[in-house]
């Protein structure tokens, strides 16, 4: 079975590798590259998630990926109160110069894990999509 979510690392001067687990599925001279690979296999890019931090404090229901050791890349954010209460909301909002800025794609889904799984799919695509 195929895996639906794919790293990426930085390999230095060779570019950047995909990887399923130990496995190095393909080198890539660009991001760009490597997202379209990715996006090929089916799967989605694997960020790394953390509690989104304001003041030092984390917030509750709010969760920022980063991306190859960048800052945020987007945000997953429960919402607690209104006629939303319960969804999750996403957005991609990067500010990292080695891919172009973002396009404010954004979306609501029923559950994190799909919210979380729709900002992966659509930051893949983003990336993919850059000259």
């Amino acid at each position: 079975m195929p895996a639906d979510r794919l790293k990426v690392r930085d390999a230095g001067a060779a570019g950047y590798e995909v990887v399923d687990g130990a496995s190095v599925l393909g080198k890539f001279s660009s991001i760009s590259d490597a997202a379209r690979f990715v996006r090929y296999q089916g799967a989605r890019l694997w960020l790394d998630w953390g509690r989104t931090v304001i003041a030092r404090q984390p917030a509750p229901y709010d969760f920022s990926p980063t991306f190859l050791g960048s800052d945020s890349v987007g945000r997953v954010m429960g919402e607690k109160h209104g006629p939303s209460a319960g969804t999750w909301s996403w957005s991609i909002s990067t500010h990292d110069d080695r891919w172009r800025k973002h396009g404010g794609q954004r979306g609501r889904e029923a559950t994190k894990d799909a919210a979380v799984a729709a900002l992966e799919a659509e930051f893949t695509s983003y990336l993919a999509a850059t000259p």
